[in-house]
């Protein structure tokens, strides 16, 4: 479990770096112009997704290894301190509670939809824009349907193959040019099938909802779509003033519709606003797709240095956890004993006595690490021959609360001369 969350935490972090120097690089560069904002984020999207693809096999201790140490020794405390229910660790418990959350926010988004299937079918057809609609169809050689809803504070968008635009009665109110300002900009969505990516969006917020980067990476891509869209509407209708005028008049905070992009967030009002302000604005630039590409390139390395660092497929040798004899652990019980062999060097250099050797028994009762404690000959070879003896050992294993377990004890072997 440990190495699932890993793979989490490792995605996490990757991301977390792809999107950290994207919104650093696109601010730094000012990529301003919406459709290479809109590309850029894309890309950065695109980048996102590939990059359970891109991960390398290996190794790597310094974080793979330390996070799964962290984790176990979290999970499992030292010998008389409390511990988890069998079965259960710290790297299940976390994982659980992010699964839990996607549970909850898919389900969220489903009742949303329940919801917003209801909106559309208590919207009624009207009149009123007939004409508008008709004009604005027929010029982007769509076919959508207009229908005035009271469930909705602000216009919106609903469907693909039966596409359904949907305006507040206040719209009713306002002017002809106002009126098709927004009845455009959202046949534009229709024309471009946003609201796809719309609930792809809100599909991906809902499987990281834990992580602050995806919000941020769905956020800039829905305001660089909006202003791609505030482009075309404006080329339509040659208006800037009528539709400052629509985007106005929805600048206030609007209840969240799942499955609806909202036709002006009031964080973004300021930028949109200034940039239909800003005729040279939307005109070609230069040095706008250079840019982008450096943003990207820089994105790239970053995150290349990321995955490399914290590989997601990484993997490491399982560290067991050892024991040190006491209350509640079984000392191991040794079933084949191996004498040590005195070296011929150290016969004639008459040496006896006892080499003590700090060993690890293992699960399997083998054991698994083993260094002399106190030496009684490094010279002649005697220690070596200890360490030789005690490899070939076998034990029944300890054990804690009915289980296998590795442990640490000492074992003396002793070198004595026959007279």
């Amino acid at each position: 479990m440990a190495l699932s969350l890993w793979t989490v935490a490792a995605y996490a972090l990757q991301l977390g770096a792809l999107v950290t120097v994207g919104f650093v690089a696109a601010w730094a560069l000012r990529i301003r112009i919406p459709r290479h904002s809109l590309r850029f984020w894309q890309t950065v999207m695109a980048i996102a997704l590939l990059l359970p693809l891109a991960q390398p096999r290996s190794v790597n201790p310094t974080g793979l290894q330390l996070f799964t140490e962290s984790i176990s020794s979290a999970a499992i405390p030292q010998n008389g301190g409390s511990i988890v229910p069998a079965g259960v660790d710290g790297a299940t418990i976390i994982l659980l509670i992010l699964a839990a959350g996607i549970f909850a926010r898919l389900l969220w988004l489903g009742v949303g939809l329940m919801r917003l299937r209801s909106i559309v079918a208590r919207a009624e057809s009207h009149d009123a824009f007939a004409d508008i609609s008709g004009e604005l169809t027929q010029s982007l050689s769509i076919t959508a349907t207009v229908k005035v809803s009271d469930d909705l504070e602000g216009p919106a968008t609903v469907g693909v193959r039966r596409p359904i635009v949907l305006v507040p009665r206040s719209v009713l109110q306002m002017s002809p040019a106002v009126q098709r300002a927004i009845i455009c900009h959202e046949l534009v969505h229709v024309q471009r099938r946003d609201w796809l990516q719309t609930i792809a969006e809100e599909i991906w917020c809902a499987i990281f909802w834990f992580h602050p980067h995806a919000r941020l990476i769905a956020s800039k891509l829905s305001l660089a779509r909006e202003m791609v869209v505030d482009e075309k509407t404006i080329l339509m209708t040659r208006d800037r003033r009528a539709y400052a005028e629509a985007l106005l008049a929805f600048s206030d905070p609007q209840p969240h519709v799942i499955g609806v992009t909202p036709f002006i967030g009031r964080r973004t009002l300021s930028q949109r606003i200034s940039l239909i302000a800003e005729e040279g604005s939307m005109s070609r630039n230069r040095r706008a797709l250079s840019k982008a590409t450096l943003a990207l390139a820089a994105c790239i390395a970053i995150t290349a240095a990321a995955v490399d660092r914290f590989p997601m497929f990484a993997t490491v040798q399982a560290q067991a956890v050892i024991y040190d004899p006491g209350p509640g652990i079984s000392l191991p019980v040794v079933i084949k004993e191996v004498k040590p062999q005195y070296t011929k060097a150290a016969m004639q250099a008459k040496i006896q006595g006892s080499v003590w050797l700090a060993c690890v028994v293992d699960e399997t009762g083998h054991i698994s690490d083993v260094k002399v404690s106190k030496s009684l000959d490094s010279e002649y070879g005697l220690d070596q021959a200890a360490i030789d003896a005690a490899r070939q050992w076998e034990f029944k294993p300890a054990r804690r609360d009915g289980k296998d377990v590795a442990v640490r004890v000492t074992i003396e072997l002793t070198f004595t001369l026959k007279k």
